[in-house]
Parts: C-alpha cells; sequence; structure tokens
C-alpha cells in the first residue's frame, strides 16, 4: 500500500519560530530540514546530513494525486437515504418536518390504475416511470387522508435525465489545408482543448477558457521534414498531472511518435519515434497512471508494443510484442487507480480482446470477447463509481452489410463480463463520452449512407436510453467529447466545404425530461401546483388530498421516474435540525486530504459541513473552501455529510443545490514486507493412483512468519494482493517400474496454473523435478502443488533439500 508522508513543506522566509517537539519541517525552495523543539525550530542538517538527504530525496519522488467529484442532485446514486433526513427534492437539498403520510412505491395500494395513463409502477426498484413507448404519462393516487388542514406541502424524489438534440455546426478548420483525426477534450485547469493534425504541418490546438475566452490558437509540435504526411492512421493524448498534454500518432511513414507540449502549448518533448520500420503503424492508445507516467500503445503490422514515458519525458519502459499475432485495428488503453492497473483493449483477428496489466508492466490476465468479424470498432473506459469497465464494440451479424452493437461490463479484477446486445445497427462506434451515470457513443448507421447518430445508455446496467438523436447526414467520423462547461460537442471530418478534408465542431442541446406534481383537497374540483417544498394553502381545510403527477419525455426512449412523495400537513414550526448523508464518493485511494465547495442558500439557518474517509465512521468537521488534512490518511472512503439547521419562526429555510469534493493524497512507493514462505514434508508420499493428479501433502513450515500457511490443507492462502514468485520441487524415490514418469504442477484456487516440470523416464533410478512461476495474488486466493504419476506406487521423498514449497511475495 502506498503511504502518504505527512510533512510540513513550505519557504524558508515562512519557517515558523516554533513548532511541537518532534515535528519536522522542509523548506521547499533551500531543501533544509528542520525540527521542532516545542519552543522553536532546529536545523538538523549539520548534525544529521544523511538524514537531511533522505527526507529531501522523499520530497522529490513523492507525487500528488488528485480527484474532484461534483454533485447537482439529478439523482440519488450518491445519496445514503437510511441516514439522509433532510429533503431532496428539485435538485437541492432542504429541511422538511416528519410527514404525514409517505409513499416509496413499495406497494401499489395508492395507485389509481383506472385514471392513470402510460406509467408504470415498478415495486421492485420502487419507482414510477412512463411505460415504454409512451412520452407523456399521467399517474394519480388514490384518495390519501390526512389530519383536517387548509396548508399542505409535497415533497417528491424524481430522477429527470436530459435527452440530447443537435443544435448547431460551425467550421473549426481553416481552408487550405488538410486536415484530420479531430479530438476534443479539457485539461487539469478545465480549459477546452480542440485539435487536429495537419497534413504536413503540425497540430493545430484551438484552447479556451471555461468563461469562453480564447488561451490560445496555432500549430503545436509541428512536424519537421517531409514525411509527416497522410495517411494518418490514429492519434491519441493524456493530459498529465503537471497539465503538460502528450500526443501519439502512428502513421505509415512516421512509424509511431510522441510528443508532449506546456499548458501554454509550447514544446515540452519534441516528437520521439517509437518505431520506424518495415511495417506500418496501425493504431496508438495512451494512458497516465498514479506515478504520472504514460503508457503507449501501439500496434504494428503483427505485434503490439508498449513503451512507458516518466515524467521528465524519459522513457522507463520499452517492452515489445504484447502481441505477437498479427496487427491490432483499434487499440483502447484505460487506467483503474484502485487497483493500479492498465487495462488494454484490442481488435485481433476480428476478436475484441482485452489484457490487464500491473504497475510493473506484467501482463497478469486477458480475455477474448466477442468475434466482432470484419471492419469492427471498439473503445473501453474504466468507471470510478461502478468500479467496473465500460467497453463497446461492433458486431458483423452476417454475409450483407449487417452490424449491431454490443456493451460489456468488465470486473477489474477477473474481467468478468456482463454483456447486452443494443438494438442498434451501426457499422462504426466513437469514444465513449461520460455524462454523470450515462454514457454517449455517436454511430454510423450500415442502412443509410453517411448517417450519424448520437445514443446514450445507463453504465449501471447497459440498457439503451436513446438512439434517435441525429447528428449530421454528411461523411466523415465524429469524435464526441464534453467541453468545460459540461456541454456536449463532437468534431467531425467533412468535405463540404471544399475538396480538402475539413473539420466541422457540432454542439447539442439538453432537452430534460419532467416530473409535475399537483395536488387536490376538494376531490378534482381545483388542482394546484406542488412545486417540492412549497407551501400549499387551500381555501378550506380538507381531511382528503389526491395527488397526481405528470410524466413528459422528449423522447419515447427516455423516461423520467418519480421513486416516491411525502405529504407535510400543516406549517413548518419550531428549529429543525436535519442531515444530508451521501454515500461513498469517487475519490483518490488512500484519501489524505479533501477540500468542499457549496452551492447554498442560508436565508435565516445554517449549514456545518463534515467529511469523512474511513465509511462515516468518524466525521471530521470542515471549512468550506479550505483543506482539510485527514487524522489517518490511509482510509479511502470519502464520505460527506452536511448538517442543516432552520431556525423557529424561519419562513425559509437553508438549501444546498450542489457541492464539489476535491480529494487528494501525497503518494511513495516503500518497499514491502511480504511473504517469505519455505514448506516441506514430515513423510513420504506414495501416489497411489497412476494418471491421476494428487496434491502433494506439504505440511511443515520452517518459514511462514504472516501464518499463511494451513498445513491441514496443505496449501498457502494469500493475505494481502501483488506478485507472488511460486517454487515447487519433488523428488522420485527410485521406481519399480518402467516406463515411468510424473508431472509437477501449481494450481491457484483449484486450476490449473502452470506445469513446473515434467519427466518420462526409461530408467529406473530416482530424479528431481522443480520450477518456478510468478502470479498475482488476491486476498484469499490459495495455491496448491500437485503431482501426476505416470505409474502406480510413485512415491515423492520427504527430503527438504529435494522436495520443498517456497513463496515469495515480489510486490
Amino acid at each position: 500500500m502506498t503511504l502518504p508522508i505527512k510533512l510540513k513543506r513550505g519557504l524558508k522566509a515562512n519557517l515558523p519560530s516554533a513548532a511541537s517537539a518532534g515535528e519536522p519541517l522542509f523548506t521547499t525552495d533551500t531543501h533544509e530540514l528542520f525540527v521542532g523543539t516545542g519552543e522553536s525550530v532546529v536545523p538538523i542538517a549539520a548534525s544529521d546530513p544523511t538524514l537531511a538527504n533522505r527526507v529531501e530525496e522523499l520530497e522529490m519522488h513523492r507525487s500528488t494525486v488528485v480527484n474532484t467529484y461534483s454533485e447537482e442532485f439529478n439523482t440519488l446514486a450518491f445519496v445514503d437515504s437510511e441516514k439522509t433526513t433532510a429533503g431532496i427534492v428539485g435538485g437541492r437539498v432542504a429541511p422538511t418536518v416528519t410527514p404525514d403520510f409517505t409513499e416509496d412505491f413499495s406497494t401499489t395500494n395508492y395507485f389509481d390504475e383506472s385514471n392513470s395513463m402510460g406509467v408504470t409502477v415498478n415495486t421492485t426498484n420502487r419507482l414510477i416511470k412512463n411505460t415504454a413507448g409512451i412520452k407523456n404519462g399521467i399517474f394519480y393516487t388514490k384518495p390519501i387522508t390526512v389530519p383536517s388542514t387548509d396548508k399542505v406541502t409535497i415533497n417528491a424524489v424524481s430522477n429527470e435525465p436530459s435527452a440530447y438534440a443537435f443544435s448547431e455546426a460551425t467550421r473549426f478548420s481553416y481552408s487550405g489545408s488538410v486536415f484530420s483525426q479531430p479530438m476534443g477534450f479539457t485539461d487539469r485547469t478545465n480549459r477546452t482543448w480542440k485539435v487536429a493534425l495537419v497534413n504536413g504541418t503540425g497540430i493545430y490546438a484551438k484552447v479556451t477558457n471555461p468563461d469562453g475566452s480564447l488561451s490560445f490558437e496555432g500549430t503545436i509540435l509541428p512536424f519537421k521534414g517531409n514525411t509527416h504526411t497522410l495517411p494518418f492512421q490514429t492519434v491519441d493524448y493524456v493530459v498529465d498531472y503537471n497539465n503538460r498534454v502528450w500526443f501519439s500518432i502512428s502513421n505509415s511513414s512516421l512509424g509511431g511518435v510522441v510528443g508532449a507540449v506546456n499548458s501554454d502549448g509550447t514544446t515540452y518533448k519534441d516528437w520521439y519515434t517509437l518505431y520506424l520500420g518495415a511495417g506500418t503503424v496501425i493504431a496508438t492508445s495512451m494512458t497516465l497512471d498514479n506515478q504520472n507516467r504514460v503508457w503507449v500503445f501501439h500496434s504494428v503490422a503483427s505485434y503490439t508494443r508498449l513503451h512507458v514515458f516518466s515524467s521528465d519525458g524519459l522513457i522507463v519502459k520499452d517492452l515489445t510484442n504484447i502481441l505477437t499475432s498479427g496487427p491490432s485495428d483499434y487499440l483502447r488503453s484505460a487506467y483503474d487507480p484502485v487497483r493500479n492497473q492498465v487495462t488494454l483493449g484490442m481488435v485481433n483477428g476480428n476478436y475484441f480482446k482485452v489484457f490487464l496489466f500491473d504497475s510493473s508492466f506484467q501482463s497478469v490476465r486477458n480475455i477474448q470477447l466477442a468475434n466482432g468479424g470484419k471492419d469492427i470498432s471498439i473503445d473501453m473506459m474504466y468507471d470510478p463509481v461502478l468500479d467496473k469497465y465500460i467497453a463497446i464494440q461492433t458486431i458483423y451479424t452476417g454475409s450483407t452489410n449487417s452490424y449491431s452493437v454490443k456493451l460489456y461490463s468488465l470486473h477489474p479484477e477477473t474481467l468478468v463480463q456482463t454483456a447486452s446486445v443494443v438494438n442498434v445497427k451501426a457499422n462504426w462506434v466513437s469514444r465513449l463520452v461520460v455524462d454523470g451515470s450515462n454514457y454517449h457513443f455517436v454511430y454510423s448507421s450500415d442502412t443509410e449512407l453517411n448517417k450519424y447518430y448520437l445514443a446514450t445508455f445507463k453504465a449501471s446496467d447497459l440498457s439503451m436510453i436513446d438512439t434517435s438523436v441525429t447528428v449530421s447526414p454528411f461523411a466523415g467520423k465524429h469524435y464526441p467529447f464534453k467541453d468545460s462547461n459540461g456541454v456536449l460537442r463532437t468534431l467531425s471530418l467533412t468535405t463540404r466545404y471544399e475538396a480538402n478534408q475539413a473539420i466541422d465542431e457540432y454542439s447539442f442541446g439538453a432537452s430534460k425530461a419532467t416530473v409535475t406534481l399537483e395536488v387536490t383537497n376538494n376531490n378534482g374540483l381545483e388542482w394546484r401546483n406542488a412545486f417540492p417544498g412549497e407551501e400549499i394553502t387551500f381555501q378550506t381545510p380538507s381531511t382528503s388530498l389526491l395527488l397526481r403527477a405528470r410524466l413528459d419525455s422528449p423522447t419515447e426512449n427516455l423516461s423520467p421516474e418519480l421513486y416516491g412523495y411525502r405529504v407535510i400537513t400543516g406549517s413548518l414550526s419550531g428549529e429543525v435540525i436535519q442531515e444530508f448523508v451521501s454515500t461513498k464518493l469517487p475519490s483518490v485511494s488512500p484519501v489524505a486530504y479533501a477540500s468542499i465547495t457549496a452551492d447554498q442558500t442560508l436565508q435565516d439557518g445554517s449549514v456545518n459541513w463534515y467529511l469523512s474517509n474511513d465509511g462515516g465512521s468518524t466525521w471530521e468537521s470542515t471549512v468550506l473552501g479550505r483543506k482539510h488534512s485527514f487524522k489517518n490518511p490511509l482510509y479511502a472512503d470519502l464520505r460527506v455529510k452536511a448538517v442543516i439547521t432552520s431556525p423557529s419562526g424561519s419562513v425559509k429555510s437553508p438549501s444546498i443545490s450542489g457541492y464539489t469534493l476535491t480529494s487528494s493524497n501525497l503518494l511513495l512507493t516503500p518497499a514491502k514486507t511480504g511473504t517469505n514462505l519455505t514448506a516441506t514434508m514430515s513423510a513420504d508420499q506414495t501416489l497411489t493412483a497412476p494418471d491421476t493428479f494428487t496434491k502433494i501433502n506439504f505440511n511443515t513450515t520452517t518459514h511462514d512468519e504472516l501464518q499463511q500457511f494451513d498445513k491441514k490443507l496443505n496449501r498457502f492462502i494469500a493475505k494481502t494482493p501483488g506478485d507472488y514468485l511460486i517454487v515447487g520441487s519433488a523428488r522420485i524415490k527410485s521406481p519399480t517400474t518402467s516406463p515411468n514418469g510424473l508431472h509437477l504442477d501449481v494450481r491457484i484456487n483449484g486450476q490449473l496454473h502452470k506445469v513446473l516440470n515434467s519427466i518420462v523416464s526409461y530408467s529406473n533410478h530416482a530424479w528431481c523435478l522443480n520450477g518456478s512461476s510468478i502470479v498475482r495474488l488476491q486476498p484469499g486466493d490459495y495455491v496448491e502443488l500437485f503431482g501426476y504419476s505416470f505409474s502406480a506406487n510413485g512415491v515423492i521423498e520427504a527430503t527438504p533439500t529435494y522436495s520443498y514449497f517456497q513463496i515469495k511475495q515480489l510486490w
């Protein structure tokens, strides 16, 4: 596990005159180390230069990892409903009094089926939504009995998703040049980058600030010579923790190249050639890990390669031959910060294949997904909320031009998949774009020439929301992204301006699905709008209420959802103190620091904020906008709590419309103390059954400091995740039959992992088999050694120098 460094840092001019006894202080400008005495601070460099050098080394090699999450209460995905006592309605959190009636749709007791139209009650998921194919449904309740009152407040919990529609298209490229491979993304200061390759020139970049003003525009990473020309196969990018932007290009004449620019567009690393040979570089992909290392994959004519660069631009790993069985037409890589692993998706031999790599660049697992047939396309991303890899693939389904789309949700450790074939006929899909709990992609129809559509699906269950938004009728693939203000855009190749290839920029407007509540206390003679949290006064008191909800959507494929409602009778009186509590939020892991800002209206009340990095077991008070340091920086379950107080007699209560949470930690990679196991046999073991795998009885340990070996079951059981070296050896006594032989293999969780050694002998003498293997284990995984005898009564000799079982944790 990586450990945060707790060290006070700053300029020497700001060095305090006193610090707590034993507290270390480090000056970032002069690189000096001081320690507090309780009454002053004293330097330790003169008395212990070795310690000072060590601290400076740690300071230089640690890295900051940051994650930012924003909540606007559009959904309840991160609301702890069991602990939250405040109301969450209309995208805001506000206090409510105890309701006189609550409906959560666990039953249909108050569902007026005869008057409701176009809606369905789902008691399993406890919600109401429009029936399939219906855009405008209406829900009626049966009469609700309440205490006699002329004042009522309705609070509802609903999900109102947005559907997108094409808004406008403008020209992005300038005339007179040939453009290709456009991309859009945001950097770590929330600026929007729109870039494209210009034939023979370089990368054209237009970078805008969140307020729309231009940061800079022009050519970056200019090409040199006359080889930087079409065709460019693919291009990819990453933004590192220094806000530098790295680009990787595959090109038939260039081979594969990597370059990087600073945040102002100036060159940081000029184009570096990865491969230049007889084969064409077909595809490339990039990703960034939490050590600020840039991973670059690229596919050459017959194999796939990996290169890794450090943050200072030096290559730290040049690994060839990840795959040696033909070209990969598509490469897509993603990073999992929870397990510090990289996944690579590729199209190889018409199959969608996925490989997992650990932080030391070792391939630890792979899987082959569906055969997509000819000309398939893919993409893959890591979803930190679901802790899954979300992937997409086109499938060629017949001898004619018939395609469909397949979605995947892959477990990040086992790659076990949940798959869904969707009703989309597409011969190409774009990169995926995250939009809250939904994903977007653009696809081209295989039945309508040059027709492009925008599709949206839920990541949680891979269900399709909408596939009908027309993007454009012009030839040219679209590359979607979200800008710094959350606006969905695409950049598209087009030939509609001139013969040379140009680029259009498309933007999309969101149309929201809505839930509108109304209430009556006179059996429907007069309906009143029930705005969430607002008190309604009727002309006369009543003991019976009717509610209705209109569920309106801009498309038949998208429905708003009503999760429940509360009826509160009478006016708000007395001080009300209620809480909002979140579930586990996306964050870095572990969480050493966090800061929160909030969009809140206090009125006459107050809101007090708390943070927890241990799942709510311990809450620590925090101040908005101030960096909070957790008492225990090793926990990784980040949550937020807000205590909302509305004073007695207040007409308007405090409310929260959203918050933004930034989590961070300081990481280094320390040495690890892990497994060091040696097990031997207490007695000879006879393998009485020929042609049968038999577990070898290693039941005596000489090294097992972590108590991970089960002597009764003759197995090692891992307690911590990591890479382990497994060594096995077995000596066979002189057999009485000939020919004879033995397999020695290692099994993980009962399944064959590797055959360590094998022998067939035609002479009757003793012999010894041994071998080793490296394997990635998770807590609970168990390892055993088995022997496979070719003849009956083969005997394994219990001599510790010949027959032994060893495991060493490498990392």
